[in-house]
């Protein structure tokens, strides 16, 4: 599932979709209540430039593993171009 376009709108007095939001966490229930390690990388983007993401959820304490995966996607992705709202944490700008 791609990200869902918030509505200008819901930026004023927010909203809440169930489904959406049932569709973005199904897989990360289980994964949060008996503690996987797991991570977010940034694939691309869908026709209408919202982005996409893999999530990666690992066995108990791989965390090494799955940072080596996601370091591996990453590296393989020909479009880096940055969303228009970006901090990078690591420059702290």
């Amino acid at each position: 599932m791609t990200a869902p376009l918030i509505r200008t709108r819901a930026l004023e007095v927010g909203e809440t979709n169930l489904k959406v939001t049932g569709s973005l966490m199904r897989f990360i229930l289980a994964g949060n209540l008996i503690g996987l390690p797991a991570i977010s990388v940034p694939v691309g983007y869908d026709k209408q430039g919202l982005p996409i993401g893999l999530q990666i959820i690992g066995r108990p304490w791989g965390e090494a593993t799955i940072l080596r995966l996601a370091a591996a996607c990453e590296a393989l992705r020909s479009e880096t171009k940055k969303p228009a709202s970006y901090f990078d944490v690591l420059k702290g700008h």
